[in-house]
Parts: structure tokens; sequence; C-alpha cells
């Protein structure tokens, strides 16, 4: 989570009259309500790849990857069980801060042109992402938000690092239009993969395997060897013949209930 995002939590949670949520590293503080990973000026992308590149970021900046981990221990502390970690995160909200803002700042402030970032960092930043939420999901989470990046061409560190004498350089709010292309091209690209997950698991079953849909009849799911998905909230099918409770619970929520409405019945 980035500080921009923790901060807006902050307010939110405020707003709301939730109790403050407190920072992982924050000592002898109570993490009941809700914890925040982030550190500021931290990257999505790991402390190596920005060396090898000859991009300095600092020190104290932390990955998303290692915010993950943190996450992690964190989980270990307080869940009884495994089961207890599934169905707390079941019922958690979970917000993964626009850091990729700051992968971005990093490299074109240090030299990299737009087109390199547009081909070698946005994908990395973007499979970076989607990994983690794969991870969260299999490891029980349903609400994950993933918001797009900041428009930085409008952010002060920019527009004096990138002056032009050019007008059209700028768009009508003064911001760089040429950075804030890159931003809108990379969130375009972070929405469309963050919907081909579900695409991937409609058709296939959460329990069973082989074949292009995890079906097979000569070896139903139980059987010895048959593997069951991480999370079966995120998929349709349970066996190949049978909807997973999540897809029962939506056709109740988003046909029933409606039509029990609509002929004034009660259930």
């Amino acid at each position: 989570m980035s500080t921009r995002s923790s901060k807006f939590i902050l307010h939110a949670a405020a707003d709301f009259g939730f109790p403050n949520i407190v920072p992982y590293l924050a000592p002898n503080s109570s993490t009941s309500n809700g914890v925040i990973f982030s550190v500021a000026r931290s990257p999505v992308l790991d402390r190596i790849f920005f060396a090898l590149r000859g991009i300095l970021i600092p020190s104290y900046a932390v990955s998303l990857n290692r915010q993950l981990n943190w996450f992690k221990t964190h989980l270990r502390s307080v869940c009884a069980s495994t089961a207890d970690c599934r169905n707390r995160l079941a019922n958690s909200l979970i917000l993964l801060g626009d850091i990729e803002a700051n992968d971005v700042g990093y490299a074109l402030t240090q030299g990299k042109s737009i087109n390199e970032v547009r081909t070698n960092y946005v994908p990395r930043i973007i499979q970076t992402q989607i990994d983690v939420v794969r991870e969260l999901t299999g490891m029980g989470a349903r609400r994950i938000i993933v918001p797009g990046s900041s428009p930085i061409g409008c952010f002060p560190y920019i527009l004096t690092q990138f002056p032009s004498n050019d007008p059209n350089a700028y768009d009508q709010f003064g911001c760089l239009k040429s950075v804030n292309d890159l931003i809108t091209f990379k969130n375009n690209i972070l929405q469309q993969a963050l919907a081909r997950p579900n695409r991937n698991n409609t058709l296939k079953a959460c329990c069973g395997i082989g074949g292009r849909y995890n079906y097979n009849s000569n070896t139903f799911c139980g059987s010895p060897g048959v593997p069951v998905c991480p999370d079966p909230n995120n998929y349709i099918f349970w066996d190949g013949l049978h909807l997973t409770q999540e897809a029962q619970l939506r056709i109740e929520k988003n046909l029933i209930q409606p039509a029990l409405a609509m002929f004034n019945c009660t259930t």
C-alpha cells in the first residue's frame, strides 16, 4: 500500500467513525482494527530490479512482495489456524495502493525514456501486481481494491524535471501529456490483466483434473490425487457438474431475490 493510499484509508475510516488503522511497524500498537503495510516512496518492483538498471531508490523503500511477506507474518501472529486466516481474509478489505507510480517516477527521473518504461517496466510492474492478487485470493481474500496509478504528469517533481517550451506538451490543466499518456496506458493494461483471471476460470471445474476444463469422468472430484483449487469463490463450477457455493449465492442474490420482490413474495 502506498503512503497516499494509506492516508486515504485513514481519513475514510475517521469519516465513518472507525478506529484508527495502525502501521505494521508501529511498536506496541493494537492491530485489531486493521493494519497498514505501506512505507513512503516504495515501489512495486524489488530493489535488485532497479539496481541492475542503475536506478537508485531510497534505502527505506519496501517492494510490494516484501509488504506481502509482512502481511503473511502478521496473519500468522493473529490467526488460530489456516481456516481462521481464510475466514478473516474473506471478511476483510485489502487495498493495494498506487505505488507503481513510484516505479515509473524513479525510472523517468533517472534517465529512462517513456518508451523504455512502457516496454520494459510496465509489463513487470503489472505482472507483479497480478501475482500478488492471485496469491491473496488463493489465501482466501475476496475483496481486493487495486487502484490505477496517479497522473504523475501533474506532479510538481515531474513538471520540474521535464520542463518544455512546447505548449503542446501540456494539457489544459498544465500537466505533461506524454507522462500521463504513459500512466493511462499502464492503467488500461492493469485493468485488462485484472479481468483476465476471472475469465480463465469461467468454464473450469474447481475440483477436478485433466483436459481444458479440469474434468475427467473417469477421475472424478474426490478421487485420490484429484486437486482442489485454492479458492472456490473464484470459480463457477465445483466439480464439472455442480456450481460452487459462491456461484449459487450470486444467482440467488441477482436472480431469485429480485424475482421474489417482483411478485411480492417473502423468503
